[in-house]
């Protein structure tokens, strides 16, 4: 079975995608070497949490939104703060952010059309408009960072915020701009690129945004001193608009100015008014079905993964933790260790037959100390547990000197005060027994210096070491960071070069027809033959019917749509016969075959 990373008691299965908070993965905490159950983790950027003010408020908004309990807004229901980095849990959930929806959705040629655009808009911005509701410092909340890979669709249909009313709070330094404008580049807010303060008309910004990508294909540029009106002059969709009326594209237009205006005070001034106008001019009113129509857009595009997904989930919960690798036993016994305290002790200075079983004790808890400090592996963070048993073993020799100095001194008066009263023969004698004293006392005290000043050399170097081991893991953990972040730079350059490689125009895509290189040309196939029974049956009569054929990059009409519902059946079978006879020449775009749909009006005259 494969082998998955395991760190801070999650298991790590695989990395989901990421967004303005970090990378996020599919990961399971683990109890008795087996995963629970599937959690999205989210490693928080070294951007964020490394800046302690800013992780602070941030963790603050975080545990303030799962706190309201509004519906949709994805919340963590754990934060984890550990000396490797910062972690935000999730429930898992099963579907896609709306970045790879966009991305798997061109792959497969099936764009999502101008009613379940809108109405995903809407439904968005009604779960805006409930997580206004929560009050920040006193102000309405709002998202402030609406992108896509903050947009999570599950495959039931339902759609959820990530990331919600953080991003308006964080610490926008130079070096904060330029990772977020290489990032997300066009996505940007104009308030955000000229470091303007972010506003609740930004989420309007973003909204009109996904609309314009979602319906044109394309994504929107404006620069100081363009002309924005300009922008809107020749639009071009991925497909046909559900009316030619000529007011139905001037409201699609205006809808667009009105939400992605470089100026947030000419944008929809609230929620209120851009789903007003939606509902109004495109009469998309009854949201009852969004969720609905949204599971089966998700259960078309995905219905193979997702039967690819359960599996693997399956089999994720299904692994165990391998044991860890125990470690090679100390080579050094306990024995050892003593003895060697022991006998280092000895060769510095001999010591009172009464000391050595105190010694004995203090130098059996250090060796115990010792061996559970090397069998554990883990490193002290100032001095080992050796260096704390010998300290302490040099300390109470030290007191012992101390106490044996000072009963010489003390023996040294008493010898003075007896030479007072005593004849010239004890005095002879007791000044013996002084110079002899002092002079064991002389070599106790010079004992002693020299201890201390060996103490102090040996303290000088278990700080320096200290310094040295701190600045090694200082070193290690920075290598570790510049290593994350160049992986994490491979990693976003690769998906960069998978998007650049999936923009490229292949055989059979599908391409709108202002956007070929070389227009079909039709190069067989008649008018339709109208028989005798159709003219006697619609004599007098006339009909002009609206109609969009798809031609294959093989130059077959692959499709055929009628734009009018007023047709009768028998003509109508009619044009469905005689064009899919009809013949062309592909179309052709960057040099490759591609499929176009072409608009055919039929006019009968009976």
């Amino acid at each position: 079975m494969k082998e998955y990373k395991v760190l801070n008691d999650y298991v790590y299965f695989r990395d989901l995608f990421s967004d303005t908070m970090g990378i996020n993965y599919r990961v399971a905490p683990v109890q008795n070497r087996k995963p629970l159950g599937h959690k999205v983790l989210c490693e928080v950027g070294p951007s964020i949490a490394g800046n302690a003010d800013m992780w602070k408020r941030v963790k603050i908004l975080l545990e303030g939104i799962r706190k309201s309990n509004i519906p949709f807004l994805y919340s963590p229901e754990r934060i984890n703060v550990t000396d490797k980095g910062n972690q935000l849990v999730f429930e898992y959930f099963k579907g896609r952010n709306f970045e790879q929806i966009l991305v798997d959705a061109e792959k497969k040629g099936m764009p999502i059309n101008f009613d379940l655009a809108m109405s995903i808009s809407i439904a968005i911005a009604d779960i805006i408009e409930v997580g206004s509701s929560i009050i920040v410092s006193g102000e309405r909340s709002f998202h402030g960072f609406l992108t896509p890979d903050n947009i999570l669709v599950h495959y039931d249909g339902k759609i959820s915020l990530k990331n919600y009313g953080i991003f308006q709070y964080l610490d926008k330094n130079d070096l904060f701009y330029a990772e977020t404008e290489k990032r997300y580049g066009s996505w940007l807010t104009p308030e955000f690129i000229r470091k303007d303060k972010i506003v609740s008309q930004s989420d309007i910004y973003h909204l009109g945004y996904l609309i314009y990508r979602i319906l044109t294909g394309k994504y929107f540029s404006y620069a100081a001193g363009e002309d924005f009106e300009a922008k809107f002059a020749n639009l071009t969709f991925k497909q046909y608009m559900p009316s030619t009326d000529k007011n139905f594209l001037t409201n699609v237009i205006t809808f667009f100015k009105k939400t992605l205006n470089p100026d947030p005070l000419k944008r929809f001034l609230n929620i209120k008014e851009f789903k007003d106008f939606i509902a109004n001019y495109f009469h998309i009113e009854e949201l009852s079905s969004i969720t609905f129509n949204l599971a089966y857009f998700m259960n078309s595009l995905y219905g193979e993964a997702v039967e690819e997904e359960d599996r693997s989930l399956k089999q994720e919960l299904a692994y165990v933790v391998p044991e860890p690798k125990k470690e090679a036993p100390s080579a050094v016994s306990k024995d050892e260790l003593v003895s060697g305290i022991l006998e280092g002790l000895d060769e510095r200075k001999k010591v009172p037959g009464w000391l050595w079983p105190v010694l004995g004790v203090v130098a059996l808890v250090a060796a115990i100390g010792i061996y559970f400090a090397v069998s554990s592996g883990k490193k002290a963070t100032e001095l080992t547990a050796q260096q704390q048993a010998e300290a302490a073993l040099r300390l109470k020799a030290q007191q012992e000197q101390s106490a044996q100095i000072q009963a010489m001194a003390d023996k040294i008066k008493e010898l003075e005060t007896l030479k007072a009263t005593a004849d010239e023969a004890q005095k002879r004698a007791l000044e013996l027994e002084k110079q002899r004293l002092e002079e064991q006392k002389r070599k106790k005290e010079e004992e002693q210096a020299r201890m201390k000043a060996e103490d102090e050399q040996r303290r000088l170097e278990e700080m320096t070491a200290l310094q040295r081991k701190e600045e090694e893991a200082r070193k290690a953990q920075e290598e570790l960071e510049r290593k994350k972040a160049e992986e994490e730079k491979a990693r976003l350059a690769e998906i960069e070069r998978v998007k650049a490689e999936a923009s490229k125009t292949k055989t059979g895509d599908q391409v709108a027809l202002p956007d070929v290189s070389v227009k079909p040309e039709r190069v067989s196939g008649s008018a339709p033959a109208i028989s005798a029974s159709l003219r006697t049956k619609y004599k007098g009569k006339e009909f002009t019917v609206p109609t969009t054929i798809l031609v294959d990059e093989n130059g077959s009409v692959a499709k055929i749509k009628i734009l009018t519902g007023n047709v009768p059946s028998d003509v109508k079978v009619l044009i469905e016969d005689t064009v899919a006879m009809w013949k062309y020449s592909p179309a052709m775009k960057d040099g490759v075959k591609v499929k176009v749909w072409l608009s055919i009006p039929f006019k009968f005259s009976f």
